[in-house]
């Protein structure tokens, strides 16, 4: 029987490039996102976050109790924070997405 040759290299797995990491650093919080991180559990945003997305997620906590959550981004340093209300409750939660450096 003859050999069969065919023009198509062998099929060789290949890893996508890994990210490089960030040249740099991150941009520090501005000012209305360090006074928000002072006072975590004011209703009203200040004006410099933007909503992501527009439905909040709504889910359970470990101890049964439903709460919703919505993610905001700071349009002037970009820090990412997610607004955490339960129902009945006076107070939200404000939390950064990452710890803020100072």
């Amino acid at each position: 029987m003859a050999d069969i040759q065919s023009d198509v290299p062998p099929f060789q797995p290949t890893m996508p490039p890994a990210p490089a990491p960030s040249a740099t650093p991150a941009t520090p919080p501005c000012e209305r996102c360090l006074a928000l991180a002072d006072d975590p559990r004011r209703r009203e945003p200040p004006a410099c976050l933007a909503l992501r997305g527009t439905a909040p997620v709504v889910r359970q906590s470990a101890a049964g109790v439903p709460y919703s959550m919505l993610s905001f981004s700071c349009r002037d340093c970009g820090t990412a924070w997610r607004l955490y209300d339960r129902a009945n409750e006076l107070f939200v939660s404000w939390v950064p997405e990452r710890p803020l450096e100072r």
